[in-house]
């Protein structure tokens, strides 16, 4: 992981899980590399269910100049388990942020995995907020 990569957390929201009830947080943020914005995320899970696994999603390209929308979504499920977890792409059209006017495009599964560059940066973005972003240590738990 580049250790050049900040991470700001930002806002966050709760509502009410459609299929047990329970209460969902989403918490977002952005991440920086060398002071320049690289990416906004959006981590969603269901509070005490790791059987409800945590959506990871990065909207990544250019920030800070309104002429260029270059930016893609990439989405990740986290699938908890005893001693660790794992991460897996998936597809992000259906994703909440893939409806938003800043994305210029919603990557499938496919896209990510076969672009090794792409596929890099992704994991290290994963790591980047995992590590940086004190509001996950629930989801964090969920892989203990």
């Amino acid at each position: 992981m580049s250790d050049t990569f900040r991470v700001e957390p930002a806002e966050e929201h709760e509502s009410t899980c459609a299929c047990c009830g329970n209460r969902t947080r989403t918490v977002w943020g952005y991440v920086y590399a060398s002071e320049l914005p690289l990416a906004c995320y959006w981590i969603q899970w269901t509070a005490s269910r790791p059987d409800h696994p945590p959506n990871f999603d990065f909207l990544i390209g250019t920030w800070g100049n309104d002429e260029v929308n270059d930016k893609q979504l990439v989405s990740w499920l986290f699938n908890p388990s005893s001693g660790g977890g794992s991460f897996m792409a998936i597809d992000s059209a259906s994703r909440p942020a893939a409806r938003s006017t800043l994305c210029a495009k919603a990557l499938t599964r496919q896209e990510v995995v076969n672009n090794g560059a792409l596929m890099q940066q992704a994991t290290d973005l994963i790591d980047a907020v995992w590590l940086g972003d004190p509001r996950l240590l629930e989801v964090r738990e969920f892989a203990e």
